[in-house]
């Protein structure tokens, strides 16, 4: 099957930085899958870590957040894993891509049936007889290529379409994609809820203590406090809340840095201090360990 990682760096120039940084992250991991980005920016090398460039094609900002879900639509994929733009990958897709395949549609959250989450859940269960709703953050959702999982998308705009009356529209945002998705996944009882657990992206709600992150050491690991107190080792951080944190942008700075390494250094480079410190221990080998 022809699976594809599918994103979007449209408008601000900080929303290409960051997407450039996922596609270098994916990259630098050694991860194959076929990537995609939605942008209006062409004043980024998106040659250079992505596979496929595809312009906008809704302007209205209202329907942004949905148009996530438009992956079969603009390309031939059988498999698409969406991810925010300010997302970064720790660990190669295939094992979400394996888990995923034949579920049809999945997002990782949990059951919930009351509290707040956008609007009072318990008030819109009740009025809409649903039942419980999967939260999730929505900066990485799975679809794939069947007659049901298209017809559920549909389902998925044209509750969007009824905000108003589901009670979770707003003047000031783009149509919230999260509660639509979630709304529609109760009513037809179609889609897979991926546990929390599993860690496939994690944002760092919660976050207690430091954030230890390091895409040179491939390095990604906190403890927070989401549904539980955890240790949290995610394949995907997605950046969100923390996307105005120093640790983030010095993850970029250092794949930039690394992807204009690989494209100035031939195979093999040794640097001339790598080669004066070679030379020394070539020396203390020879002189004095080899003579104990």
């Amino acid at each position: 099957m022809r699976r594809i990682v599918y994103t979007f760096a449209v408008g601000n120039k900080k929303y290409a930085e960051t997407a450039m940084g996922l596609g270098r992250s994916l990259k630098l991991i050694g991860d194959t899958t076929t990537r995609v980005v939605v942008t209006d920016r062409t004043d980024f090398p998106w040659e250079e870590c992505f596979d496929l460039v595809l312009p906008p094609l809704e302007s209205s900002i209202e329907w942004i957040y949905y148009n996530k879900l438009d992956g079969l639509k603009r390309t031939d994929a059988d498999q698409v894993l969406y991810l925010d733009g300010d997302s970064l990958a720790f660990k190669r897709l295939d094992d979400i891509f394996e888990f995923c395949q034949g579920k049809g549609f999945c997002v990782q959250g949990e059951l919930i049936a009351d509290g707040n989450w956008y609007i009072d859940i318990a008030a819109l269960r009740a009025k809409h007889s649903l039942p419980e709703l999967v939260k999730f953050n929505g900066g990485m959702i799975y679809y794939e290529r069947s007659p049901e999982c298209e017809q559920f998308l549909t389902q998925v705009r044209e509750i969007g379409v009824r905000a108003k009356e589901f009670g979770f529209d707003r003047t000031d945002a783009p149509v919230n994609d999260e509660l639509g998705i979630s709304i529609a996944m109760a009513q037809t009882g179609f889609g897979f809820m991926i546990p929390d657990v599993m860690d496939f992206q994690n944002s760092a709600t919660g976050l207690i203590g430091k954030l230890h992150m390091d895409v040179r050491t491939n390095t990604c690991q906190f403890v927070c406090r989401r549904f539980d107190v955890r240790v949290v080792e995610p394949y995907i951080f997605h950046a969100s809340r923390y996307i105005n944190f120093l640790v983030y942008w010095k993850q970029l700075t250092h794949l930039e840095r690394l992807a204009n390494y690989a494209t100035s250094k031939p195979f093999g480079y040794m640097s001339p201090w790598q080669k004066l410190e070679r030379s020394i221990q070539k020396r203390l080998l020879k002189n004095v360990y080899r003579k104990l």
